[in-house]
């Protein structure tokens, strides 16, 4: 199974019986104010498709978060039996592979490696919860008439930011690698309103590998529940005797 499915996957959220953010905001802002969403513990549900173009996966995912800790996945093709089960933390990658009794165990800095792209916890949970990776400066924001833009650098990346004049949250997000030239690019859209905060209801990424032989990866997740948790959830993960470590 291919990992970069359930990191990505895992790198990409979030409940409904809510209103639209359009039916929300009558008008834009002229003030750049980007509010992150404040919860301790969220769950979601999901439909999400993934091709490489070697193989391509369409699946039910169920996410789980503990802001700034713990992101868990769980993996459900067609017939409604759980193929992989994912684990992140600050440091590591747990992946449950249960389909071929198998299971991986990354850091960061392994997984950044593999596939020459620095992933850590904070990239992945922001992606998922459509929030700004790297902050922004007000003298450096220029405005349009549909987006607050900026650029912001680090290290060999440069992160390509557009906010949304009227949802105040990040709609579109393109990373550059100055060294491979490899880019990700994530756009943010159905934006709606969960318990008084504002979700991006469905998220597209693109990997785009300056390598002509490397095809590009797709990644598309449409959200049908959606929960901020009033009380602490669990995030169960174990590895059974018999498994085969990768």
């Amino acid at each position: 199974m291919n990992k970069l499915i359930l990191v990505l996957a895992g790198a990409i959220m979030l409940t409904s019986c809510n209103r639209q953010v359009g039916a929300i905001f009558g008008r834009k802002s002229d003030k750049l104010e980007v509010v992150d969403p404040e919860f301790e513990y969220f769950s979601a549900k999901a439909k999400f498709k993934f091709d490489d173009g070697e193989k391509g996966v369409s699946a039910t995912a169920n996410f789980r978060i503990k802001k700034d800790s713990i992101i868990w996945l769980s993996i459900t093709p067609g017939l409604g039996i759980e193929v992989a089960r994912v684990l992140i933390d600050t440091e590591n990658v747990f992946v449950l592979d249960k389909l071929n009794k198998q299971y991986y165990e990354y850091t960061f800095e392994e997984l950044s490696k593999e596939y020459d792209f620095d992933f850590n916890f904070k990239m992945i949970q922001s992606v998922i919860l459509g929030n700004l990776v790297e902050p922004y400066k007000k003298e450096r924001v220029e405005k349009s008439d549909n987006y607050f833009s900026y650029t912001a650098s680090k290290g060999v990346y440069l992160f390509h930011n557009f906010i949304g004049t009227k949802s105040m949250k990040l709609e579109k997000v393109k990373v550059f690698h100055g060294g491979t030239r490899n880019t990700i690019s994530v756009n943010y859209g159905d934006f709606i309103l969960v318990d008084g905060q504002i979700f991006p209801n469905e998220i597209s990424a693109v990997i785009d590998y300056e390598a002509e032989t490397k095809p590009n990866t797709e990644i598309s997740i449409s959200y049908n529940k959606m929960v901020i948790e009033d009380n602490p959830i669990s995030f169960p993960y174990a590895v059974p005797s018999k498994y085969e470590k990768k």
